[in-house]
Order: C-alpha cells, then structure tokens, then sequence
C-alpha cells in the first residue's frame, strides 16, 4: 500500500476550481515532482495534504509524520539558528547540527546568529536543515532551492539523495527547475496550467543522470515546458 494516496481531489477558491479530480500516489523510498506553470495548484496540494487547508472533496490517505519546507523560510525570529533546528528534534543532537550546518556552509559562530542576522541564502539553507532535522516519512518541499546557487543547490540535493535512503522516506519536491526535476526525480508530473490535471506522467530510472542523460530530457520531455517564477 501506498505511503500517501490522493483519491479524486478536488478543491475550489472562491468559486474556481484550483484541483479536479486530482489522484496520486507516493511510495517510500521514491522522490515525486510536481512540475508545472506558477498557479497550477502545486502549493495548494501540499498545504492540503498536510492537513493546513481543510479538505473539501475527495480523500487523502496517509499515516504518519510530516515535514514541510515551505517557500517562506519560517525561522522564528526570537531564538537562534541553533534552537531553531533543535526545537523540532526529539532527540538533540548536537553534533549533527553543528556538523550538518556545516556541510552547508554555515559555521558553528553562524549556529548562534539570530535569522535576522542572516541573508536570504543563509535563512533558506537552515529551513532546509531544519526540515531534514525532524524525524518524518513524508518530505513536503515547495521550491527548496529557489535563489541558491548552483554549487550549493546541488549540495542539497545530494543531502536529499542520502536522507531519502537512510531513513527510507517519501519525497515531494515543487519546483520550476527541470534540472532539479530530473536530477532528483523517480517520477514527474507534468501539471496543466488550470485545475491541476497531470498532462503527462514521466518515470526516471536511471541511477546515472551525467550532462547527456540531463540534455535528452529536456529535449524529448520538457520541450515547450520550461517555466519561470
């Protein structure tokens, strides 16, 4: 069965339909993209799969512990760096933080900064921390990488590789980027514009994804696809 099944969802704004009929299915173990034009309805899924907009028709089923890296990095603002990353922990680990932060280039001076002390880039690399600090099955991720820079993007995307096989979670990851999409992906969904019905379903299975497995994507599959912020 299934970590997470979404059976004919559908959800409305203010009259409009935002999702139709929408069905998807996630397994452990599997990284998922939705990839589609801004408005499609990306944001609004993972909101209502987890549980922060109220579900109005059809089902979602799943069981078990959420994390959710949102676009806005969400730090609070009156503790530091640190015990922004602590208080989702159930067990501290000190050494993990300190040691995580680093690999992402953030020091141990930086782990005492408040996020107002911090820069855009600096405050998106501890949401991300602190979103693989807690000790979920299912990763929420709305445009993880957005305004970092290529080395650091694929630095987080190689932390995201690792988290998925250590502790055999689900992913599903927003983004605008088809390199992001097909670096990480076991499956991307390619979405309509409206209403949020999939277009196209993609299955990736490679394990070696070189600069020439990357070009024939994007040649064959994301043709026509390529969106902006």
């Amino acid at each position: 069965m299934p970590l997470l099944h979404i059976k004919n969802l559908s959800h409305y704004l203010a009259q409009s339909c935002i999702i139709d009929h929408f069905n998807l299915s996630i397994d452990r173990g599997e990284i998922l993209t939705l990839f589609g034009p801004s408005g499609c309805g990306k944001t609004t899924l993972l909101k209502l799969i987890s549980n922060i907009l109220k579900l109005q028709d059809g089902a979602i089923c799943f069981m078990g512990k959420i994390s959710y890296l949102f676009q806005e990095h969400r730090l609070f603002d009156s503790v530091s760096v640190y015990e922004n990353i602590a208080l989702v922990m159930k067990n501290v680990n000190k050494q993990w933080i300190i040691e995580t932060l680093n690999s992402v280039g953030l020091s141990e001076k930086d782990s005492k900064k408040y996020p107002h002390e911090l820069s855009g880039g600096m405050r998106a690399r501890v949401a991300f921390v602190r979103a693989i600090a807690y000790e979920c099955d299912l990763l929420l991720l709305d445009e993880p990488f957005s305004g970092l820079d290529f080395k650091m993007r694929k630095i987080l995307m190689c932390k995201l590789k690792e988290l998925m096989h250590d502790r055999n979670i689900a992913i599903i990851l927003v983004t605008h980027d088809a390199y992001e999409a097909c670096m990480l992906s076991h499956k991307i969904l390619f979405l309509s514009p409206k209403k949020m019905y999939i277009e196209k379903e993609l299955k990736i299975s490679e394990e070696i994804r070189d600069e020439q497995f990357l070009q024939k994507l994007l040649h064959e599959d994301f043709k026509e696809r390529i969106y902006f912020d």
